[in-house]
């Protein structure tokens, strides 16, 4: 092998290096100029992926009120996630904004025995409702909300 072979196999590995360090670096450079403008178009768009999303007040006591709070509103078409916090007395509902709304989630968790921030149970189905999850009714939305079943 002659000293020309060996330097034409030197610069050989070194332009494929080069060639190899500019590919990656232009990659690199072309994902963080194109990142920003796919979020901005992420959040601005709803899609079935990208459902919507509400808090508001529930009331009840315990796990099994948890449960019976989180399995009516996964009743209601189009609720993707329910999580009822029972310290705070509040669910987190995502949904697609195409199926539901947060009204028809209130009427159906009403339904079940829980007043809602907009909508009150019946009085058969709160009385009913085990000894340990009959909560103690809020008298303001006993006088300012209606119940599910009315319009």
């Amino acid at each position: 092998m002659n000293c020309y072979s060996v330097l034409d196999m030197i610069l050989y590995h070194q332009k494929t290096y080069i060639m190899r360090i500019t590919s990656f670096l232009s990659i690199i450079f072309a994902a963080f100029l194109l990142l920003p403008h796919m979020e901005s178009i992420a959040k601005d768009h709803h899609t079935e992926a990208n459902p919507g999303e509400t808090t508001f007040r529930v009331l009840g006591n315990c796990g099994m009120c948890k449960d019976r709070i989180e399995r009516a509103a996964y009743t209601v078409r189009g609720v993707r996630y329910a999580e009822w916090d029972v310290d705070e007395q509040m669910i987190t509902v995502r949904y697609r904004p195409n199926r539901t709304n947060q009204e028809e989630i209130e009427r159906a968790i009403a339904k079940a025995g829980h007043d809602t921030e907009n909508f009150l149970a019946d009085d058969d189905t709160h009385a009913n409702l085990h000894h340990c999850c009959i909560y103690p009714r809020d008298p303001e939305m006993l006088e300012n909300n209606r119940r599910y079943d009315e319009e």
